[in-house]
């Protein structure tokens, strides 16, 4: 028996947590009994992922006006206001305290890095949160391959209480090996593999997990999207909202950011994410998620896009 007092569909609620109706119980951990569902709405809650593109010697800027780029991403978030803001490819210490001190009264809370005591450049990822932060962790991908391995990649972990929610958020940030280089693809494989025992071990079972940046994972590639959903066990915001596999890109031929137009990629490629897991009790419904392409004296401010992603209800689960 299902006690259900819902808005969605159980074929809705499934579709979030990348199941069918049928093995939703098996999925809840719920063969038999009562399972009572109850969806919520709740104040808006979003976070937003942007590749900035600000890069440090040895590798060289691409772009034509870095001050303006910082000067933008900060108003552009402070318009958005997302709940969680994560920027990756902020590699500069100076530049990171800049925008986090800019952005200080929305956004009192923060982790940055990840980094270690080496020779390496950290990993350039500053992740913004609205919440305080409950818990926190991060780690660094030993397995790197090419020019990625003069920086500390890795991932951020942040844990935060979203307003309204019975049990807390797991958020998981991440810039991941470039796919291109020799042995990119195997060394992004096993980086996933990597990333996925470090999300298993620091989330609350009961909440829910997002997990989003440049996991450089080119989505319109059958092959390479069969391998992040593998071994991630996650459901893909983007198509959770309908979209298609060839859209959404975040990577673009046509893009006037560089100072060179002969550093534009040779193809479009959807890398960057939201991804989410849903939780034994509590599981956000996605609202909308969209591309952000934004500018600043007519030229995009970034070689990527970002990715705004907003839920608006959550479904409670109780067994009773």
């Amino acid at each position: 028996m299902c006690k259900c007092k819902m808005s969605i569909s159980l074929r809705r609620l499934a579709s979030h947590l990348q199941q069918d109706v049928k093995s939703l119980r098996k999925l809840l951990g719920r063969p038999f009994g009562p399972v009572k569902l109850t969806v919520r709405r709740v104040a808006p809650f979003s976070v937003m992922t942007h590749n900035m593109a600000l890069l440090v010697p040895p590798a060289p800027y691409l772009g034509t006006d870095r001050a303006g780029t910082i000067a933008e991403i900060v108003a552009r978030i402070r318009a958005l206001a997302p709940d969680v803001v994560g920027l990756c490819e902020v590699f500069s210490n100076s530049e990171r305290k800049k925008i986090r001190n800019a952005l200080r009264d929305l956004y009192p809370h923060f982790r940055e890095g990840p980094d270690e005591d080496d020779w390496e450049s950290d990993g350039g990822l500053l992740l913004l949160s609205r919440h305080p932060i409950l818990a926190a962790d991060a780690m660094i991908f030993r397995a790197c391959d090419g020019w990625d391995c003069f920086a500390n990649k890795g991932v951020i972990h942040i844990r935060i209480q979203p307003v309204s929610w019975s049990t807390p958020l797991d958020i998981f940030f991440s810039h991941m090996q470039d796919i291109e280089t020799e042995n990119g693809v195997g060394t992004l494989y096993s980086q996933l593999t990597t990333m996925n025992n470090f999300i298993v071990t620091r989330r609350d079972p009961a909440g829910s997990q997002i997990i989003m940046g440049d996991l450089n994972i080119p989505g319109e590639n059958p092959q390479h999207g069969a391998q992040l959903y593998d071994r991630l066990r996650l459901v893909d915001c983007w198509y959770l909202a309908g979209n298609q596999a060839a859209s959404g890109h975040t990577l673009v031929i046509e893009n006037n950011f560089y100072a060179d137009p002969d550093d534009r990629p040779s193809s479009n490629h959807r890398l960057d994410y939201v991804l989410m897991r849903g939780g034994t009790r509590l599981v956000p419904i996605l609202a909308d998620i969209e591309v952000l392409k934004f500018q600043r004296n007519g030229r995009f401010i970034s070689d990527h896009f970002g990715v705004h992603a907003s839920f608006d209800k959550i479904a409670l689960i109780s067994y009773t």
